[in-house]
């Protein structure tokens, strides 16, 4: 794998791997938007419960991907792979949350931000490249401080709509009403379903606050898929609806117990829908399988851009789009805010496995965070007392054994592990193969742990500053550079009078106008940014 180098040459190799452009009006805009924390409980994705006619209308125009999986059922690992296209099991972030607070986390481990090999970019870098305004609004939790390079705009006012005219868009809106806090945190708002309508998964019981609380997570469901059609009518507004593709996606399954953090289907399966300006598969429903670390590498090949090679995912739409399918999906879990547990799973379309590194541990973990919710409180009291039935208490018994097995045609609650069972014996060899050659090839250093790591990449304990930019100027031409490996570099120009310009990603030297000066700034994943430098 070829690394860059520094930041001085004239064209990196991150501008070669930048596609030719054709003129920027012609190139379609890409939105996405992002909700949190459900599994597919859309109308239509077949959930008979869900009010979402937002969606299900738009599904009429767009592919509807049924087996879409993250590497984990919680936030910043999955968003780790969906900005950077790698499993964060191979760059040490895939414990919950490395910046969140100290009590969030076991004695001992202080907050910091992930450091990972210096050609690792986010993906955004490229469609800047390319001559995408890139904007997020505005959840980023990728587990390290967001490089200066990685958005034109990022924050609550970030917006295509600020983008220069004509200049082709890549948007992430977030929208945080289905998290899984605000199934206690709205929980006296008007629902949308009937809570006795609500079909109750055997690993719950079946009381009126569990259906409550389902009901309260169905209604922000709701109230999510109308913040979706806003933003999809200001495209429409706007007259860019007819030249946008639109992404949307959960970043990890369900805000439940059983759901969130879990890495079973109820945790990684989450909805995804694409549409096409131009109607490509209006309608249609694939059941191919794709992993979070895909969609990066997508988006690129959406915009006719060829994803790098240190990426783990491989488009499955655009330009670029591999021929072959895959297989297989690929995730783990470990610490998960002050807990600490270790999993790793494959599936294929039909079976899972899972390989326990702590078996004799139960699958419950008693983070605080989610003692706000009341079912989660009232399940926690109905086995202190006893009154579980065996499926619901196995939550919480001390039988978990090193592998696990579920075919998930006969099985879809994954409650039957068939790990013993001879007559899969095939299946299992076959997919624990698959699941050792996957460690040994994406994954090899996942196993040390997660003190060890943190000393390797911060051997201080303190987070590094990316190096300062450096300039020269020849023939009135300026490079830029920085000596800290990897980085990359926004620059803007200033005119006589001090008005700035808007911040650009560097990648050839600049031309400077008669009066005018420069600004720039270092970045790097995993470092502070650098100081802003003036050149005059």
């Amino acid at each position: 794998m070829e690394k860059i180098i520094g930041s001085c040459c004239a064209a990196t190799a991150l501008l070669a791997l930048v596609s030719s452009c054709t003129e920027e009006q012609k190139r379609p805009n890409i939105i996405c938007i992002v909700c949190e924390d459900i599994s597919p409980m859309v109308g239509c994705f077949g959930d008979k419960v869900a009010v979402t006619p937002n969606l299900d209308e738009f599904s009429k125009s767009a592919i509807r991907f049924t087996n879409v999986h993250s590497n984990i059922g919680v936030s910043s690992p999955s968003r780790y792979a969906l900005i950077t296209g790698r499993y964060p099991m191979a760059d040490g972030a895939n414990y919950m949350r490395t910046l969140g607070s100290p009590d969030q986390k076991p004695e001992g481990v202080q907050p910091y931000s992930v450091i990972v090999n210096p050609d690792v970019k986010c993906y955004t870098e490229y469609l800047r490249k390319a001559g995408y305004y890139c904007t997020n609004n505005a959840k980023t939790d990728y587990q390290f401080t967001t490089p200066a390079t990685a958005w034109d705009e990022c924050g609550t006012d970030a917006h295509w709509k600020n983008r220069p005219e004509g200049m082709p868009f890549f948007s992430i809106f977030n929208i945080e009403v289905t998290h899984e806090s605000r199934v206690w945190r709205r929980t006296n708002e008007k629902l949308s379903v009937n809570p006795s309508d609500i079909v109750v998964p055997p690993y719950y019981p079946d009381n009126d606050i569990v259906r409550h609380d389902m009901a309260v997570a169905y209604s922000n469901i709701t109230e999510m898929d109308k913040m979706f059609k806003k933003l999809v009518d200001e495209l429409k507004e706007a007259n860019v609806y007819d030249n946008t593709i639109i992404i949307w996606y959960s970043d990890n399954g369900g805000p439940l117990p059983h759901h969130k953090r879990e890495i079973y289907d109820r945790g990684t399966n989450v909805p995804f829908m694409i549409s096409f300006p131009d109607g490509y598969k209006a309608g249609t429903v694939s059941d191919r399988l794709v992993g979070f670390v895909d969609i990066p590498a997508t988006i690129l090949s959406l915009a006719e851009i060829k994803a790098p090679d240190y990426m783990h995912g491989v488009p499955f739409l655009g330009k670029y789009a591999s021929k072959e399918k895959r297989q297989y999906v690929y995730g783990g879990r470990d610490r998960l805010d002050e807990c600490i547990d270790k999993q790793g799973y494959i599936r294929d379309k039909r079976y899972r496995y899972v390989r326990n590194y702590y078996p004799g541990t139960p699958v419950y973990l008693d983070v605080k965070f989610r003692l706000s919710m009341p079912m989660m409180n009232n399940i926690l009291e109905l086995n202190r007392d006893s009154r579980l039935d065996s499926i619901q208490a196995s939550f919480f018994d001390n039988k978990r054994l090193g592998e696990e097995l579920y075919d998930l045609e006969k099985d879809p609650y994954e409650l039957n592990n068939i790990v013993n069972d001879k007559s899969y014996s095939s299946v299992l060899e076959r997919l624990r193969k698959d699941y050792d050659s996957w460690i040994e090839t994406y994954v090899p250093d996942w196993f040390i742990p997660e003190k060890d790591n943190i000393k390797r990449i911060l051997p201080d304990g303190k987070q590094p500053f990316a190096a300062a930019p450096e300039f020269s100027m020849k023939d009135g031409l300026v490079t830029i550079c920085s000596q800290t490996e990897g980085a990359s570099i926004n620059y803007r120009i200033v005119e006589e009078n001090g008005n700035k310009g808007r911040w650009m990603i560097y990648s050839s030297p600049v031309q400077l106008k008669n009066n005018e000066n420069i600004e720039a700034v270092s970045a790097r994943i995993g470092y502070k940014n650098s100081k802003i430098v003036a050149f005059k």
